[in-house]
């Protein structure tokens, strides 16, 4: 696989998450793409409707896209993750997988960075999940339908630090040396990596 030919895509849908990623984010993963000479697809809208579900379930709705078999990696990125500078480049993930970080032992994968190759395997995983009647939790039924398709794959979790500020697990958040700082929707968490990436040089 071509891993130049990799588009990183992040959907930023409403004034306040567009202002946030602006502030916070955005060149952090434009440098990134640009280092690593990735494509970068900033989403700002809705694809399509989906009547009842929350904005994440758009992410499902991506191989919809005209340009979306042009490439030979996808990577979603959620608009609330903070890139490091010294990040690596993305692992390449064999056709008809999708790598993501465990969240909710022993069943639950965090949706916030999927990437894959595009194809038919992982456009009728997105398409089944769409059928799902769960309003809220994407993630929830795309750990099911990826762990019933056998198609997991275990992602280094340095590319999806979720970070938590009331939890054992801070510092080693801080001090440890991860690749994306996933804020998980809180502008305070944001503004605390922003200045800590900035004070350590990364």
């Amino acid at each position: 696989m071509n891993q130049e030919n990799t588009c990183i895509v992040t959907l930023v849908i409403g004034k306040q998450y567009q202002h946030d990623f602006d502030r916070f984010c955005r060149a952090r993963l434009e440098s990134y793409c640009t280092r690593h000479e990735y494509d970068l697809k900033i989403l700002t809208s809705v694809l399509r409707d989906l009547p009842g579900k929350k904005l994440t379930w758009q992410k499902t709705l991506i191989p919809e896209m005209p340009w979306w078999r042009e490439y030979d990696q996808i990577c979603i990125m959620d608009s609330d993750i903070l890139v490091a500078n010294d990040a690596p480049a993305l692992p390449v993930v064999p056709a008809g997988r999708i790598a993501s970080v465990p969240d909710k032992l022993p069943n639950q994968i965090n949706s916030g960075v999927l990437i894959y190759a595009p194809g038919d395997v992982v456009a009728e995983c997105f398409a089944e999940a769409l059928n799902d009647p769960e309003p809220y939790w994407d993630q929830r039924v795309l750990s099911r339908i990826i762990r019933q398709r056998r198609m997991g794959v275990v992602l280094d979790t340095r590319f999806n630090r979720q970070f938590f500020i009331r939890c054992t697990s801070l510092p080693y958040s801080l001090f440890g040396r991860h690749w994306f700082y996933h804020a998980l929707s809180n502008k305070r968490k944001m503004g605390i990596l922003h200045h800590w990436l900035r004070l350590v040089g990364r």
